[in-house]
C-alpha cells in the first residue's frame, strides 16, 4: 500500500500540494507515505515527521547523487507513484522507479516523448492533464480519485500547530505577541525588484508609516512586519528612520499602547509559526497564503489584476481569502484596512 509522492517545485507549490498529501495520509496511514522534494526546501520539511514515513531530497546537481537516489527508491515496489508537478526530471525519475500504478500530472501544452511511453500501458499509467484553467483543487482531487481517495475539508489542516514559544530567535518578544496582524513585506511589493510590468504599488516611507499608525489606532491590533529572501533598501531605511532596535534583527515601534515588531531576515520556520498564530495576513501572494488558510487566518492577498484567474487557481481553501488588486498604495492601504478583522 506504499505511495511515493514526487513534487520537485518551490516552497509555495509544495504547500499547495500538502492538503492532498494530508488526504492520502489520512486514508493510507503516515507509514505508507514517502515523499521526494527539492533540495532547497528539504531541511525545512524533514522535521515534519508527522507528514510522511520517509522524505528524500532531490539533488540540484550530480549524476551520481541522482543515481544513488534512484537505487535507494528502487528497493521499494510502490503501490502508487504520484507525480504532482509534471516536470521532465520528475517524469524521468518516476520512469525508473517500481510501482503498480503511476499517476502523472502533465500540462496540456506540454510535448514530452515520455507521454507516448506512459500511455502504452493504460492499466499502469494514469495521465491527468493540467489544462491551466481548472483550479489545482479540481486537478488534485481528480488525481486522488484514481486511488479512490476522497478529499474532505479537514485535509486543509495539514500542519500541526506550533506555539510562538518554540521560536528561540524572538523569545524576547513572544509574550507580547498577542492579537497581531502580519504584513509580509517582501520584494513583490516593489515592481523594480520583482516583475517590472506589474502595477507599481508606489510604497513610500511616509504612506507606509501612516498606514501602520492607522491600522493600530483603528483596528486595535499589534503588527509584525516580516521580510522575504531579498532584503530591500526600503526596509533598511524604514527601520533606521522609524524603529528602535531591540537586538540584531529585531526592531519595534510603539503607538497607542500597541506595538509594531519588525523581524529582519525572517526564515521559513519563523514565517510559518508567526503566520499560523496571527489574526490577519497581508501579503503579495506566496506560500504564506497556504499556511494561513490552514489555520483560519484572515488573508488579504495583493495580486496583479490581469492575472486574477491564475492566482485563483492556486487558492484551494477560499473561506478566509480576500484578494485586492495592485494599485497606488494611497488607495490600496484603505482597501486593506477595510479587510482587516
Amino acid at each position: 500500500m506504499k505511495t511515493l509522492i514526487i513534487r520537485l517545485d518551490k516552497l509555495g507549490d509544495f504547500y499547495i500540494t500538502l492538503p492532498y498529501i494530508s488526504a492520502i495520509k489520512r486514508t493510507l496511514g503516515k507509514e505508507n507515505i514517502d515523499i521526494i522534494i527539492s533540495e532547497n526546501i528539504f531541511d525545512h520539511f524533514k522535521e515534519k515527521k508527522y507528514l510522511f514515513n520517509k522524505i528524500y531530497s532531490y539533488p540540484k546537481s550530480g549524476i551520481f547523487k541522482k543515481l544513488f537516489l534512484i537505487y535507494n527508491l528502487r528497493l521499494t515496489k510502490y503501490q502508487n507513484i504520484i507525480v504532482f508537478d509534471g516536470k521532465d526530471k520528475s517524469l524521468i525519475l518516476s520512469f525508473f522507479l517500481r510501482a503498480l500504478k503511476k499517476i502523472i500530472v502533465l500540462e496540456k501544452k506540454k510535448i514530452n516523448f515520455f507521454l507516448k511511453i506512459l500511455t502504452l500501458n493504460k492499466k499502469k499509467y494514469h495521465i491527468k492533464i493540467n489544462n491551466l484553467i481548472d483550479s489545482y483543487h479540481i486537478l488534485f482531487t481528480d488525481v486522488l480519485s484514481v486511488i479512490n481517495i476522497k478529499f474532505i475539508n479537514s485535509d486543509f489542516n495539514f500542519l500541526k500547530h506550533e506555539s510562538l514559544n518554540t521560536l528561540d530567535s524572538i523569545k524576547s518578544i513572544t509574550n507580547r505577541l498577542k492579537n497581531y496582524t502580519i504584513i509580509h513585506l517582501d520584494e513583490k511589493w516593489f515592481s523594480n525588484l520583482y516583475i517590472k510590468n506589474y502595477e507599481d504599488i508606489k510604497l513610500t516611507q511616509e504612506n507606509f508609516l501612516q498606514f501602520i499608525k492607522k491600522i493600530i489606532s483603528i483596528k486595535k491590533t499589534n503588527l509584525i512586519i516580516t521580510t522575504g529572501i531579498i532584503y530591500t533598501r526600503f526596509l533598511d531605511d524604514f527601520t533606521k528612520l522609524n524603529l528602535t532596535k531591540i537586538e540584531n534583527d529585531l526592531f519595534h515601534f510603539d503607538c497607542d499602547g500597541y506595538k509594531l515588531f519588525f523581524i529582519k531576515k525572517t526564515n521559513i520556520k519563523e514565517l510559518e509559526i508567526l503566520t499560523m498564530n496571527s489574526n490577519n495576513l497581508v501579503t503579495c501572494n506566496g506560500p504564506l497564503t497556504q499556511i494561513a488558510s490552514s489555520f483560519g487566518v484572515n488573508i488579504i492577498d495583493i495580486v496583479e489584476e490581469n492575472l486574477e484567474n491564475w492566482y485563483s487557481r492556486h487558492i484551494s481553501n477560499k473561506k478566509f481569502y480576500n484578494s485586492l488588486f495592485r494599485k497606488d498604495f494611497n488607495k490600496l492601504s484603505n482597501e486593506i484596512l477595510l479587510k482587516i478583522k
